[in-house]
């Protein structure tokens, strides 16, 4: 993705030929997010659970508990019948995050274009980082799918259950942790300053700060499907109001303060007030004075 320069005329040009492709990438990644969540919560709630007392009784059994039969079967059962949620998962999440690294990626590119003071390597920190958490997450779940098979193929003991991690997984989730914290740091940092510069609206880059902030801290997967559809329609031209000034000049617009703000508007309608009868001067005691005399 090349960088804009600081020129409005080239800045806009550029923008112009960049925005479909942003705009798609933003609400295809907002799609697959939403197949990521709404996949993952289904999977999660349909899964049976594992008494904790009978694993315990199975732990006091007399001889080698190794080669008993796993009290996991049903959940290794119940996830090769999902086989189709469990990879829905990571391909969802892999189109989800590739499209915000690119939303993320191009609002960067625009900001540099705008402000020479917002460094160059921080247009990468979400574009590598989403690109890493989608990769990771995709790993995870074609991991699980294998290990469930060949759990299901094997002998089913309790040995077997509990090698139920190979060194791709492991690699998928440190590529996990590492893709979420690049990815919120850089969601924090471009929705900040592209806030900045006026090609965000105050809502919009809140809630790109708030979207960044929740991946390392709880989950709450509305808040990056609603900041990454609405920066598809806002790439696309169809925020409500038009295209925001910034966009459309190709140079810094800041957001006014609110004393600026309210200032303005007080200016504002002291000028559409209509002007009031004028009042007659009143005349002083000296000049009925002078006109007794």
């Amino acid at each position: 993705m090349a960088a804009a320069t600081l020129d409005p005329e080239k800045t806009l040009s550029w923008e112009k030929r960049h925005r479909p492709r942003a705009a798609i990438a933003s609400l295809v990644g907002a799609l697959g997010l939403l197949v990521y969540y709404v996949a993952m919560e289904r999977l999660r709630s349909g899964g049976p659970t594992i008494s904790g007392l009978e694993a315990l009784e199975r732990g006091l059994q007399p001889g080698p508990v190794a080669d008993l039969p796993s009290l996991r079967l049903a959940e290794f059962q119940y996830l090769h019948d999902q086989q189709w949620l469990v990879l829905a998962i990571g391909i969802g999440a892999f189109i989800g995050f590739l499209g915000m690294a690119w939303a993320a990626g191009f609002v960067g590119v625009a900001t540099r274009a705008r402000s020479a003071e917002f460094r160059r390597f921080l247009i990468y920190v979400p574009i590598i980082g989403g690109v890493v958490l989608g990769l990771g997450t995709l790993i995870i779940q074609v991991s699980v799918a294998v290990l469930t098979n060949d759990f299901l193929d094997g002998p089913r003991t309790v040995e077997s259950a509990t090698r139920t991690s190979t060194g791709l997984q492991q690699f998928g989730q440190v590529m996990f942790s590492v893709g979420s914290l690049l990815l919120a740091v850089g969601l924090v940092i471009i929705s900040l300053n592209a806030m900045r510069v006026g090609l965000l609206t105050k809502l919009l880059g809140y809630i790109g700060i708030v979207a960044g902030a929740l991946l390392v801290l709880v989950p709450l997967p509305v808040v990056q499907v609603f900041w990454v559809g609405a920066l598809g329609f806002l790439f696309l031209g169809r925020w409500p109001g038009g295209d925001l000034p910034a966009w459309r000049t190709g140079k810094a617009e800041p957001w006014p303060s609110p004393t600026a703000a309210a200032q303005a508007r007080a200016e504002r309608g002291a000028a559409t007030q209509p002007a009031g009868p004028q009042q007659p001067k009143p005349s002083s005691g000296r000049s009925k004075r002078k006109k007794r005399s």
